[in-house]
């Protein structure tokens, strides 16, 4: 465990990572980022590429991030299917179709098992899309005690300690926004893409620095908000919240204080 206790905040599990009853199923597994990736991939099949298994999976297979929200779900599910466990063989009918938090979670939830500090990010991923569009992800920031610093993982593509600047994390995206330095309707999934869409993945990022790892379509009510509503108080708080992302192991507690004060920036009961 880190002595650091900023770092060590990224080793405790929050309610999303808690492995609970089912922590003994990370015994034995490998032990470099590459394999636990590799592994990952094994379990999960992405719901973008189910058209790439049309004779494998049973018909009528479909997304299923809405029944696997944490990683306890996921890892009885898996059991279920599979009663060996996290197996490098598991066959692509017995996966999870789970998008990319999902694998995200999962290995965040095995590096902070080992006491090693790590946290689920959320931005754009260009290397992603073509056409110099840049769409919604999800990866992985692990600490690595040797060099003292985060690397970047992306678990969905197997990425290991990719450049920093071939993600680009929703906090840069939303000032270079404001600024007018990017086109924001070049970022986005699907329909959801500009500014509204910038907002929703800061708001996501913020809350997974603080270990409040939400599911895409939910977050406080600032991610709620039509844009058309928001307010300059708003944009104020987007703003600061985007700054003190640069660095958040160092912004901490005034970012922990920001969600304490501000009821745009907490979960409903």
């Amino acid at each position: 465990m880190s002595e650091n206790p900023l770092l060590e905040y990224y080793t405790h599990h929050s309610s999303m990572t808690d492995p609970g009853e089912y922590a003994q199923m990370y015994d034995g597994l490998p032990e470099s980022l590459s394999a636990l990736c590799y592994l990952i991939k094994r379990q999960f099949v992405h719901p973008a590429i189910l058209k790439e298994y049309p004779d494998v999976l049973p018909e009528g297979s479909e997304n299923e991030d809405t029944k696997f929200i944490t990683v306890q779900q996921m890892l009885e599910g898996l059991l279920e299917r599979n009663p060996l466990g996290l197996v490098m063989d598991r066959p692509p009918d017995e996966r999870l179709l789970v998008s990319c938090r999902y694998h995200v979670l999962l290995l965040i939830s095995i590096m902070k098992h080992r006491g090693i500090p790590a946290r689920a990010r959320v931005g754009f991923a260009p290397y992603l899309n073509a056409e110099g569009k840049s769409g919604c992800h999800w990866i992985c920031e692990i600490w690595t005690p040797s060099e003292q610093r985060w690397m970047f993982v992306d678990p969905d593509i197997k990425r290991v300690d990719f450049p920093r600047h071939e993600f680009e994390l929703a906090g840069n995206a939303w000032l270079k926004a404001r600024k007018g330095l990017i086109q924001p309707e070049l970022y986005g999934l699907g329909e959801w893409r500009g500014l509204s869409c910038i907002r929703g993945e800061l708001c996501q990022d913020f809350a997974s620095i603080l270990g409040f790892e939400y599911v895409y379509w939910d977050g406080p009510p600032l991610y709620h908000l039509r844009m058309e509503t928001i307010k300059q108080k708003h944009l104020e708080l987007l703003d600061t919240i985007a700054h003190l992302l640069q660095a958040p192991e160092c912004h901490l507690d005034q970012l922990l204080a920001l969600r304490e004060i501000n009821q745009e920036l907490q979960m409903s009961k």
